[in-house]
This record gives structure tokens, C-alpha cells and sequence, in this order.
């Protein structure tokens, strides 16, 4: 891909990716807009993650690509979702004791092979 950055300031580019037959990807140009958060191809806009335009734009700027990942996608964000649903695991010591061999498994003969011979 081919980056042009527009406007430093507002972090606006022209992003031109190449054809890449092999991978099924057709020549394109996006705009991106990093301070909006958007691009042409709409992925960034619509999953609020980015897309390898907005990747091959950071990278242009050096810009931290992180922080450009929306909370939903971030372990603190999963974790205070899903915290009344799963409860705490206790320390190891305070778990409690558990039998190795409660019950000996038992072969059932009727899953045997009968042998021709």
C-alpha cells in the first residue's frame, strides 16, 4: 500500500493499496481519517477496529496503533461484562479437596471388534 498524509494535524491520509490477485484483492484508494475514526472501506467504521488501511496509516506516523482499538475489544472491558456471570476462582489453597478415582471406568465389551479368524 501506497500512503499519502494530507494533514498532520487532523491525521487524514490517501491510502492506495495494489492489486493482489492472488489474495482476491482488487487496487483501491481510501481515505482515512484517524481523528474521526473512519475509512473508505468502512470496516474500521463499522467494527470500530482497524483496518489495514488505518494500520498502513499508523504505521506512517509511527502513531500507537492501539489506541485506535475501541474498548469493547479490551480485556477490562470483557471482564466487567461478563464479571456477574462467571464467578471469582478462590485461591488454590482454599479449594476444596477432590477423589482422584471416584469411579473405575469399566470397558464395555459390546464396542469390541469381532475378529475374523
Amino acid at each position: 500500500m501506497h500512503t499519502v498524509c494530507h494533514d498532520h494535524n487532523n491525521v487524514w491520509f490517501h491510502v492506495t493499496e495494489f492489486d493482489r490477485p492472488n489474495q482476491g484483492i482488487t487496487s483501491g484508494q481510501y481515505r482515512v481519517h484517524l481523528r474521526n475514526r473512519t475509512c473508505d472501506c468502512g470496516t474500521f467504521d463499522a467494527l470500530r477496529y482497524p483496518c489495514a488501511h488505518v494500520i498502513t496509516a499508523c504505521q506512517n506516523l509511527r502513531l500507537d496503533l492501539i489506541s485506535y482499538v475501541d474498548e469493547v475489544y479490551k480485556l477490562e472491558y470483557m471482564y466487567n461484562m461478563w464479571k456477574h456471570v462467571l464467578p471469582l476462582v478462590p485461591d488454590e489453597p482454599k479449594w476444596p479437596p477432590v477423589l482422584l478415582a471416584p469411579f473405575k471406568l469399566l470397558p464395555d465389551r459390546e464396542l469390541h471388534r469381532k475378529l475374523n479368524g
